[in-house]
């Protein structure tokens, strides 16, 4: 047994080989000291005392290491021109600015390209690199507000992500391919609402995991606390997420670039405005409300004259609703519906035992 303990005890000084230098060079010894004694009373148990033991620290240890490298980056020459670059003033117009490029980005060229008949003379290959080359660059911008722990104008690039990355996990466990084109004898509209009620409680299920991470990890620590003290950031988020929804609101409807533009008007208003309210009410009434006049929109672009006829889902009065137009207002309440998940968090045990914490 004391054979094992030593070999455990080698390779834990080995290990600290990986930690940053400057940590190495301050608390070494002390950490060697803490894990020996901790071996020790491990040993107490036997064998399988010193397994548990060495299987967790061996767990903790990639958060450990994040976390520290994560500490020296933050006191680098880097990490203060990033602070002074992508940090700014509550309200200012850098932070609007920043918080606004993706909307700016996702709407104004694909509006300008339609709106100018560009995109006719465009080849798919270059397309597609002009796509790829703007999701790169919003990608770089969301690496850099992590990288200066998601400032409140990184909050929409951290929407993106997650509600892109719930996506993608429902499309790899073959639940969008069960309802589209649909492998369940189901009413289409139905198949819908099935989809996106799922993909609600998916969305739950994540923002839930991402909160749990947040604590743990000292670069996000700083988006952990602004959550608890005022979940409208979250929903901010949600706001960011939101824009990809109404943006595919115009997959079909051809020479769509003047609504496209107008479409965009709202949101930047609506950023703009919550980056200067502190009440959380006004901020939700005002995502709300920027969301609401965006699928408005959205909607009118799809009552136009089309080449094409979209079937009829349902007929009230003489009002037909056609497949688009329920696809719209569904996809309204959802998005309507992402805003208010965050605020309803709040309730949930554990995320009012972490703010219990906190406070």
């Amino acid at each position: 047994m004391k054979g094992f303990t030593d070999r455990l005890s080698r390779i834990y000084g080995q290990s600290l080989s990986l930690y940053p230098r400057n940590f190495r060079a301050e608390f070494a010894d002390e950490a060697r000291d803490v894990f020996n004694l901790g071996l020790k009373e491990a040993a107490g148990d036997g064998f399988w005392g010193l397994a548990c033991f060495a299987l967790r620290e061996l767990y903790d240890l990639p958060l450990v290491l994040l976390t520290l490298y994560a500490r020296e980056r933050k006191k680098s020459a880097m990490q203060k021109k990033l602070d002074q670059w992508f940090v700014h003033a509550p309200g200012s117009w850098p932070e609007w600015l920043l918080a606004s490029l993706p909307f700016l980005v996702l709407f104004l060229f694909p509006g300008v390209f339609s709106f100018s008949r560009v995109e006719r003379n465009i080849p798919d290959p270059l397309g597609l690199a002009l796509l790829g080359a703007m999701i790169l660059f919003l990608a770089l911008l969301g690496i850099v507000g992590l990288l200066v722990r998601l400032p409140r104008w990184a909050m929409p690039y951290a929407g993106v992500l997650i509600c892109l990355a719930v996506f993608l996990v429902l499309m790899l466990v073959g639940v969008y391919d069960l309802f589209f084109p649909g492998q369940v004898s189901l009413p289409w509209w139905l198949r819908m609402v099935s989809f996106e009620l799922i993909f609600l409680f998916a969305l739950v299920v994540a923002l839930i995991l991402v909160i749990w991470l947040a604590r743990r990890v000292t670069l996000t620590s700083l988006f952990f606390e602004q959550v608890q003290s005022d979940w409208s950031q979250l929903s901010f988020a949600m706001y960011g997420a939101a824009m990809v929804f109404i943006l595919g609101m115009y997959e079909d409807i051809p020479g769509a670039g003047l609504y496209i533009l107008i479409t965009v008007i709202p949101l930047l208003l609506g950023v703009w405005m919550f980056l200067h309210f502190q009440d959380m009410q006004r901020r939700m009434v005002v995502l709300t409300v920027a969301i609401t006049l965006a699928v408005g929109i959205a909607l009118l672009a799809n009552l136009q004259p089309l080449d094409w006829v979209s079937p009829v889902m349902f007929t009230i009065g003489d009002l037909e609703i056609t497949r688009s137009v329920f696809s719209i207002i569904l996809t309204w309440l959802m998005c309507e519906a992402m805003l208010f998940i965050p605020i309803l968090m709040q309730y949930i045990p554990f995320t009012r035992q972490a703010q219990k914490q906190i406070g």
